[in-house]
């Protein structure tokens, strides 16, 4: 595996927060489909009471293979239902823009912050 990535459920601040880092790539997405399914079934009668944060600070590249992928994400976030939608945006310049291009495309409606404590 090139990432690393994290998906947990903060319940006393309700937030479910998918971390994602490193050099992500079709191998890696499997592993972090399935970490979000089990974590996600933990608050699944509760998601309009969530808010979900794409932490995407540490993630050096996507592959551009992954876009179409990515794309998928971001309608996925938006249709569960979640109170509030965050990425915490990129450290690469490169990767912040095809985060926000894939974002535009599938009419993301959640907010881009460079930090958690930008989240309310």
């Amino acid at each position: 595996m090139t990432n690393s990535y994290k998906i947990e459920v903060d319940a006393s601040r309700n937030l479910f927060v998918a971390a994602v880092g490193g050099s992500f790539q079709i191998s890696d997405a499997g592993g972090l489909a399935m970490a979000f399914l089990m974590e996600g079934s933990k608050i699944q009668s509760q998601t309009s009471e969530y808010t979900f944060v794409a932490d995407l600070s540490e993630l050096e590249n996507v592959e551009p293979s992954l876009l179409d992928m990515l794309e998928q994400a971001f309608k996925m976030y938006s249709s569960i239902g979640f109170k509030k939608l965050y990425v915490i945006e990129s450290k690469s310049a490169t990767t912040r823009q095809q985060i926000r291009e894939a974002a535009e495309k599938m009419n993301f409606g959640g907010e881009f912050v460079s930090s958690m404590d930008e989240i309310a």
